[in-house]
């Protein structure tokens, strides 16, 4: 608890737009950070109480899904689960089995001795808290209860002395020192994607003592240039960058990025807030009325301004910077991080900033033939059953599949029955005229949500998508992506096919599309030394074919279609550490005959069973494994006492070598290339990163220059037993390029 306030009902209601019997539906769907319960995606405080005002609560809002916009409306049908469980889990239940004399809970404090306890474990903070509290409840205050600081001895709280700029000459004083200077930016929403209110500098940083520069005097010419060349440190870097590039400020001199250290000493963390770092890697800490600490409401009224906010974010950076360089220095990553890490900080940026055109009448007609067929699938669905339903409630589906149909459910969750993926194949057989165009029409209902009227949604005023990639989020060292994610859209069906004929180039260019072609198996066949694999690729065989000839004892020009098909899947599911349960599920087997392929395999590629044995030998040995390159992940499963959560850790163990120098690999190829069409001082630019594919715009004049560029850089990114294949081609949609 940072903070406390008494409210009456109206004061609630005035704070959150809700009252107090409204505030778990309120809290369910919002989320509550202090209980680390996620919200639904695009849900905030005020979304949430506009909801909850016009539909009483979860029932009406779920029932009402339909009538929301669409990126809403996607959001709460994909997580209606989610919010359900979150009402359920913050719900207080008045059915305990408690038999007590209310008398006795009277609150009657031996004020003497929480004092002498608060001493011995050095709380005063929170004896002064204390004290307030038995004041609100009535209780005089015992004379032993002495007053308190805010502060102890031991922790310096970061409260920045902010100075504002009001002249250019202040700025450049700052960024003309000959100094590596802490930078934090304040936006008015989102990081990186709404108004840059300003940006503060580390001026005297053993005074804490920061300046403060609103977003308008940015623009000033002197100052862009500062800034485009000084040496920095930022927390989360690439937000900043980005709101800068869109005023012409680029900014070239990071030297570090404490979110990203923070990423590669652990990525199995899930936080890398400020705040976190502060209390993992320094004695400071945030001020504690400081609504970052908790992330809950500020219903106090006491939100520090954004000047402060950015003051002390400057001050936590210069106190982390130094454990977090250590660290990396400590686990032999210093190197990777500034030869691969920082250096694709400022790429990505530059990515975001282009962002990627798109064809807004093609997108719309894409997205109303997914609405038809929406409706068409809802209608027929609505007539197997015989009278109307929601379609996308699952408590309504489940009482249709379940109670009127009659069906045994699989598993009921503590919400209601389940109707998910799983459920439902395992129902399919039992009522196929119903479930087959349910699943159909899922999957459809997500497409139209997501990557129909989603994207739509998405397109900026210049007719781009300019797409967040995300630097800290797989623990394998992969990028990722959202608002949108489009690494999400359908790689091999029609569908993803007609929404990549949307992503188009700007006038007079064309797209590139190059992709790595297997990287993942030439990274098993290299890793672990294996004859058969390496020589399949070195003397270009269909490497798929050559599997499956030696896994099955023919010939590869007798190989059938059937046999290669098992062998990729073999091949691919290894570096997901896939047994054979799971083969069998991909391939529609019995389990038995998976096992088989599975021991033909590795009897064909000794050396494959031998390395991934090695690795999650070494990994149970480190707690933790290590690409190529130095990249770590620690994998805290493989101490679980549970047996399917440590064969779980075993599968991540056999993966994370591969990916992750796949992964780094890719990053290699991204720096250079974004570095070699800076340097031919070409208008060509990298406009998007998806899976093992990069995308470059080129005016036509440039195509066949750039072709050699990134093709050659793609391959030579680093030296391996086998070669790095990369497929390319060129079209004036991102689906003619691929194809």
């Amino acid at each position: 608890m940072s903070d406390y306030a008494l409210y009456d009902e109206a004061g609630i209601l005035e704070r959150t737009g809700v009252t107090p019997a409204q505030y778990v539906a309120y809290a369910a769907l919002r989320g509550d950070p202090s209980d680390n319960l996620p919200g639904v995606p695009g849900v905030g405080e005020k979304t949430a109480a506009k909801l909850i005002a016009t539909y009483g609560g979860l029932d009406g809002i779920f029932a009402h899904a339909d009538a929301q916009t669409p990126k809403l409306r996607a959001s709460l049908i994909e997580n209606e689960e989610l919010a359900r469980k979150n009402e359920e889990l913050m719900s207080l239940r008045h059915d305990a089995p408690i038999d007590v004399d209310l008398t006795a809970l009277a609150v009657t404090p031996n004020q003497a001795e929480v004092q002498r306890l608060f001493d011995f474990l050095e709380f005063k903070s929170m004896a002064g808290r204390f004290r307030e509290v038995q004041k609100l409840l009535g209780h005089s205050a015992s004379d032993t209860v002495a007053e308190i600081s805010s502060q102890t001895e031991d922790v310096q709280y970061l409260l920045a002395a902010v100075t504002v700029a009001v002249d250019v000459s202040a700025v450049l004083e700052v960024l003309g020192e000959d100094r590596v200077v802490d930078i934090a930016a304040q936006w008015a929403g989102d990081a990186g994607r709404s108004e840059l209110l300003g940006i503060s500098l580390s001026h005297h940083i053993e005074r804490f003592s920061t300046m403060w520069i609103p977003s308008a005097l940015l623009r000033e010419s002197r100052i862009s240039a500062a800034l485009s060349h000084c040496k920095f440190r930022a927390h989360d870097a690439k937000a900043m960058l980005r709101s800068l590039l869109a005023l012409g400020i680029d900014m070239q001199g990071l030297e570090f990025d404490t979110a990203i250290a923070a990423y590669l000493i652990d990525p199995a963390q899930s936080r890398y807030s400020l705040v976190d770092l502060v209390e993992r890697y320094s004695s400071a800490r945030f001020p504690e009325d400081d609504p970052a600490t908790t992330g809950q409401l500020d219903l106090g009224g006491t939100a520090i301004d954004e000047s402060q906010r950015a003051g002390r974010d400057c001050l936590a950076i210069a106190q982390v910077t130094h454990a977090l360089t250590a660290a990396l220095e400590t686990h032999g990553m210093l190197t990777l991080y500034q030869e691969m890490e920082n250096p694709l900080v400022r790429v990505l940026a530059r990515m975001e900033h282009l962002g990627i055109a798109v064809d807004g009448v093609q997108l719309k007609a894409i997205a109303a033939r997914l609405t038809a067929e929406v409706g068409e699938l809802s209608l027929a669905l609505q007539t197997v059953v015989g009278h109307p339903f929601n379609t996308n409630s699952p408590a309504q589906l489940g009482k249709i599949l379940f109670e009127e149909r009659g069906l045994i459910p699989p598993r009921k969750t503590k919400t209601g029955y389940s109707t998910d993926v799983a459920t439902l194949e395992k129902l399919r057989d039992s009522w196929p005229e119903f479930i087959d165009p349910l699943m159909r029409y899922r999957e459809v209902e997500k497409l139209r949500g997501t990557y129909g009227e989603g994207l739509l949604s998405e397109v900026a005023a210049d007719g781009r998508i300019h797409a967040t990639f995300n630097q800290t989020v797989t623990r394998t060292g992969r990028l990722s992506s959202d608002q949108p994610n489009l690494h999400n859209i359908p790689v091999r069906t029609e569908e993803g096919r007609i929404f990549r004929t949307a992503f188009v180039p700007s006038a007079g260019c064309r797209l590139m599309v190059a992709d790595y072609n297997q990287i993942e198996l030439r990274c098993i066949a290299h890793l672990a030394q294996d004859p058969g694999l390496i020589a399949a690729f070195t003397s270009g065989q269909d490497v798929h074919s050559a599997t499956a000839a030696r896994v099955f004892g023919v010939e590869e020009s007798a190989v059938t279609h059937e046999q290669r098909s098992k062998a990729k899947m073999v091949s691919y599911g290894l570096a997901y550490g896939m047994e054979a349960f799971g083969l069998g599920q991909r391939l529609g087997i019995r389990t038995d005959e998976a096992a088989s392929i599975l021991d033909a395999y590795f009897a064909a590629f000794p050396n494959v069973q031998s390395y991934m044995d090695h690795t999650v030998a070494q990994a149970k040995s480190r707690g933790y494994t290590e690409t190529l390159f130095g990249r770590r992940r620690r994998i805290p499963e493989l101490d679980s006492s549970n047996f399917r959560i440590r064969q779980a850790g075993e599968r991540q163990a056999m993966n994370a070598a591969i990916q992750g120098l796949a992964a780094d690999i890719f990053k290699i190829a991204l720096i250079r290339i974004d570095q070699a069409l800076s340097d031919s001082v070409l208008a060509s630019r990298l406009v998007l990163q998806v899976h093992d594919e990069v995308l470059v715009e080129s005016p036509l004049n440039e195509v066949e220059v750039v072709d050699a560029l990134v093709l050659q850089i793609m391959e030579q990114a680093t030296k391996l037993d086998v070669p790095l294949a990369v497929n390319s081609a060129w079209g004036s949609t991102w689906a003619e390029a691929k194809s």
